[in-house]
């Protein structure tokens, strides 16, 4: 079993945001192959007539995401389970996707803190096998007390995605006149997908600090 007892910790803003890296890198050759991936894709699809949208776009998605953060919590030693845990995983998505696009909606803020409440719930899923809806309030209860810089480390992966997001614009707009460029957009695909890479190593950073220290029933009993 590949699970190492975290001391629970009271984060700063500069331990969040040194661990949130810190877990890219841990994972850069993963992470460069799922941005591989995704390139490929978006060159490919659409000569076969079709895009990364839709129900296809969301299973690519979720599915890499889903790798991703086992491969991380594995490496940093947090797995509790071997078992696959995609289909939680999955309801997570769509029973928080609502409600933070609502908050979201509401002059960023609620979003904002709705996003820093559950940074964490993925990890509950992919490192204890909780439920999607148990993986929710653990991460709210895990979060409590560090919120506002919680919620600072998520406004600065978004500034730092608007910075990218200008620089994949303009790439876009010089590459405009390449029929094979226009049609598959690379960087539209990229910068879509930079930012829940980096809300992964913040996830990931937030289960590690604020997390359970405890050993999970299958750890005992699996």
């Amino acid at each position: 079993m590949n699970y190492r007892r975290a001391a629970r910790e009271e984060p700063d803003f500069g331990a969040l945001l040194s661990r949130t890296f810190a877990n890219l890198r841990d994972i850069g050759r993963e992470v460069a192959a799922y941005v591989a991936a995704l390139l490929v894709l978006a060159f490919a699809l659409p000569l076969a007539g079709t895009e990364i949208t839709g129900l296809l776009g969301f299973v690519l998605y979720i599915s890499g995401q889903y790798w991703l953060y086992r491969r991380l919590l594995a490496t940093r030693g947090l797995m509790q389970t071997q078992r696959t845990h995609f289909l939680a995983f999955v309801a997570l998505a769509i029973l928080l996707i609502l409600p933070i696009l609502f908050g979201i909606a509401l002059l960023v803020l609620p979003g904002l803190f709705l996003v820093a409440r559950w940074i964490a719930a993925p990890s509950f899923i992919v490192a204890r096998g909780d439920g999607a809806f148990a993986a929710a309030v653990g991460s709210w209860n895990a979060v409590r007390g560090s919120t506002l810089k919680v919620a600072g480390m998520v406004a600065l992966l978004f500034a730092l995605v608007s910075v990218i997001g200008l620089a994949a614009t303009a790439i876009d707009q010089a590459l405009a006149e390449v029929d094979a460029y226009r049609s598959a957009r690379p960087g539209n695909v990229v910068q879509l997908n930079i930012l829940p890479v980096l809300l992964l190593g913040l996830s990931v950073a937030t289960y590690e600090m604020r997390g359970p220290n405890d050993n999970s029933i299958e750890e005992v009993f699996g």
